[in-house]
């Protein structure tokens, strides 16, 4: 856990906010705590990702906890977010932890002993739901590659089988080109070429062995690479040159 941290505290009692900044500043030298006193104030500095959490009280007088909570997970779902109720609103605080919420507090007699604690485990409990949520996703883009991989061979194999039948009968037509009219010469120049063309990509799709996940803001991204660039592009010359030469 970070030894200083940045905390937005949205509280409207001017006499909570000072124990919550006391109990912060006891427990966590160095720390800063923002406070604002109403939703709409807090919101916009939402936009800079600087806080490492943000604790908000349920019943704020310009917006509903729910409501202000269901804005900031559309800004930010790593940052930890703790609800502050009174007494007697648990269910309260269960209802906000199922929209998203990270923990909540509960504003009774132990209020300033219990804050640094539930800071604590809720900046713990964000981090390890950030690496399960990595986690997942990985094990997603392995699901992807493993499809990939699966569809990719079963593709080549079926377009394969078929095109070395055309390529064989198209070959064996053009032995004897020179009995055909300048029109069919052409076309049958033209069913080769495509024919071979494919040839070509079948053979790329076979050599996409090398798969690769790039991390990226949203998620593992799967990056197919085939293993030698120079010889992909090698593939179309000789039978764009076969081609040629026969016309």
């Amino acid at each position: 856990m970070k030894k200083t941290m940045q905390i937005a505290l949205i509280e409207d009692n001017r006499f909570h906010a000072i124990l919550f900044e006391q109990a912060v500043r006891e427990k966590f030298p160095g720390s800063r705590v923002f406070v604002f006193d109403t939703g709409q104030k807090f919101l916009p500095t939402l936009k800079n990702g600087k806080y490492d959490l943000i604790c908000m009280d349920f019943h704020l007088p310009d917006i509903n906890g729910l409501d202000l909570l269901a804005l900031i997970r559309v800004e930010t779902t790593d940052t930890p977010v703790v609800i502050i109720t009174g007494a007697g609103n648990e269910q309260v605080a269960v209802e906000a932890m199922k929209a998203g919420a990270t923990d909540y507090i509960t504003k009774t007699g132990d209020y300033s002993e219990t804050i640094p604690r539930v800071i604590r485990q809720s900046y713990k409990k964000q981090k390890l739901i950030i690496k399960n949520r990595r986690l997942e996703a990985k094990a997603r883009a392995a699901e992807k590659l493993e499809t990939i991989t699966t569809m990719t061979s079963t593709l080549n194999h079926e377009i394969n089988n078929p095109l070395m039948a055309i390529l064989g009968t198209v070959e064996l037509l053009l032995e004897n080109r020179d009995s055909y009219s300048p029109d069919l010469q052409k076309k049958l120049d033209m069913i080769m070429n495509s024919a071979r063309r494919i040839q070509s990509i079948t053979r790329q799709m076979a050599n996409l062995t090398t798969t690769a996940t790039t991390e990226t803001p949203v998620g593992p991204m799967i990056k197919l690479e085939h293993p030698d660039v120079s010889s992909e592009r090698h593939i179309d010359t000789p039978h764009e040159q076969t081609v040629d030469k026969t016309n």
